[in-house]
């Protein structure tokens, strides 16, 4: 199902020419469901996270604004991404559950549990209800459900450029006379230049090619390498009507040698398995490190950072690679995670919270979430949007509870120049080609749900000792061998691909 309008109205408000066009002024009129009623504010206590430096202010203007509009008093508790993990964990086990809650990974075993034993609102007979709800693409829905029902909402995404792969000082390219890399052997011909060829021009060897950050249970910043040489995105693939589990395909083994390489050759960034998403960003910012991974929205973000001090600096994201397999790119699933509203809450309660999100959902609400005030933060003229100095304050989404699901959203970052907007719309053009979503979003094994992730840390972690010459390339082959010959494991793969038959309708 296509959206008709765009929850950020950047479909509205970027026109084909690949500059922000504007098309009237619908945002500055109050929707129809703006407020739930014209009583008592309704009173909603929310978590979510937040990527910024700091977390939006309670004193915000727009928030104020939203809730005026939505007649609610909203009390949220921000909490850092570093974090956000840890203290979902705590939340859900402690029983108290805020009314709206992000839940960034819906599919985790603990959420399913609750889900089943009636902890969460099932939303699926509501939605209709919400014009707004109800128009999200049908991807972010089903790849947010749980045995067929939606227990949340989704915490919706584009379909292009949510996703990581490898970010690059375009600067430090030019500064070098070197091009975009497309390959794999390119990436290390640029990070093997970054970092011995002094790209800031400091007169100092203080510079990195690549810096990274990974899970406990996952390659993290990295796994672009394996999916690009495995051509798929994420651990599964499909191939002949059924999954293959990439641990044992042939690319992730050549991923994990070339891993060490860098790595043992200094090209990538030595503490690589501590760092936090926060400490990867301020490599780049402060002229530590060249290339990092993530979607492709912050380019700008951190681009303007730099800026203050380097008017040439430049991110560039690369629009895709080429592997083994051909291009490529990965595409989103439609949602990052989902939010849920608990049983706790009374049914009156629960369409008043659902009104509150389905404004977000509106052209209305999600233009001001994410584009301010028109005049104070923008202005039209000659049918661009203008940004005022004004918008160039905020460091992230303005209001991040509210999200967008037009094609180039992740195009976007308040304040971004329209040159800087163009070269991120035609990245994304490149990459909507030759993207391949992950074909197991949703997917559930009861094995996985109990042992799953005592096999993903062991898996993680002889990975990491291999990258760091701790381990031979060796161990892999013998770890490997033990899995096939795992029973339990061995259930896990086929209890995803009966899964995966029941999607498929098989």
């Amino acid at each position: 199902m296509k959206r008709k309008t765009s929850a950020a109205a950047l479909s509205c408000i970027i026109g084909l020419t690949g500059v922000l066009t504007a098309c009237g002024s619908k945002e500055e009129k109050p929707a129809a469901s703006a407020a739930a009623d014209s009583g008592k504010p309704t009173e909603i206590s929310i978590m979510s996270d937040y990527f910024s430096p700091e977390p939006p202010s309670e004193q915000d203007p727009i928030r104020l604004e939203i809730e005026k509009r939505t007649n609610t008093k909203l009390k949220i508790d921000w909490v850092s991404s570093n974090n956000y993990t840890d203290k979902t964990n705590v939340t859900l086990a402690s029983g108290d559950i805020p009314e709206l809650l992000l839940l960034r990974d819906p599919f985790q075993a603990q959420v399913r549990k609750m889900a089943d034993q009636g902890a969460f609102w099932d939303l699926t007979p509501y939605i209709k209800d919400y014009k707004n709800l109800s128009a999200y693409p049908a991807e972010s829905w089903k790849n947010t459900s749980l045995n067929g029902k939606n227990y949340g909402i989704p915490f919706v995404r584009p379909l292009y450029g949510t996703e990581g792969m490898p970010i690059v000082r375009k600067d430090w390219l030019d500064q070098l006379g070197l091009q975009q890399p497309k390959t794999l052997d390119d990436m290390y011909n640029v990070m093997k230049a970054f970092t011995e060829k002094d790209p800031d021009g400091n007169g100092k060897k203080d510079t990195i090619g690549l810096i990274a950050s990974v899970g406990q249970n996952n390659m993290g910043n990295l796994g672009w390498v394996e999916s690009l040489l495995n051509g798929n995105y994420g651990k599964w693939k499909e191939q002949d009507g059924k999954l293959i589990d990439t641990t044992f395909e042939q690319g992730t083994r050549d991923a994990l040698l070339w891993l060490k390489k860098v790595y043992g050759e200094g090209l990538l960034a030595p503490d690589f398995p501590t760092l936090k998403s926060t400490q990867v960003r301020e490599g780049i910012t402060t002229n530590k490190a060249g290339i990092f991974t993530e979607a492709i929205k912050p380019t700008w973000l951190l681009t303007g950072q730099m800026r203050a001090t380097n008017p040439k600096a430049d991110l560039l994201a690369l629009p895709y690679l080429e592997g083994p397999n051909g291009k490529y790119a990965p595409k989103g699933s439609g949602a990052y995670g989902f939010w849920v509203i608990p049983k706790t809450v009374k049914e009156d309660k629960l369409k008043k919270i659902l009104a509150f999100m389905d404004y977000g959902a509106s052209e209305e609400g999600s233009v001001m979430a994410n584009f301010g005030f028109k005049g104070e933060h923008y202005n039209v003229q000659d049918g661009m949007y203008l940004f005022t100095e004004k918008a160039k304050s905020y460091t992230g989404v303005i209001f991040p509870i509210f999200q967008s699901t037009d094609k180039y959203a992740f195009a976007y970052q308040t304040g971004i120049p329209a040159d800087f907007l163009k070269r991120n719309m035609s990245i994304i053009d490149e990459l909507s080609k030759v993207a391949k979503g992950d074909p197991a979003v949703g997917l559930t094994s009861d094995t996985y749900n109990k042992v799953g992730i005592d096999y993903d840390k062991r898996t993680q972690d002889l990975k990491i000792k291999i990258i760091l010459g701790r381990e031979p390339i060796e161990a892999w082959d013998t770890y490997i061998a033990g899995l096939k010959s795992d029973a339990q494991y061995q259930k896990i793969i086929a209890e995803f691909n009966d899964d995966y038959k029941k999607r498929q309708g098989k």
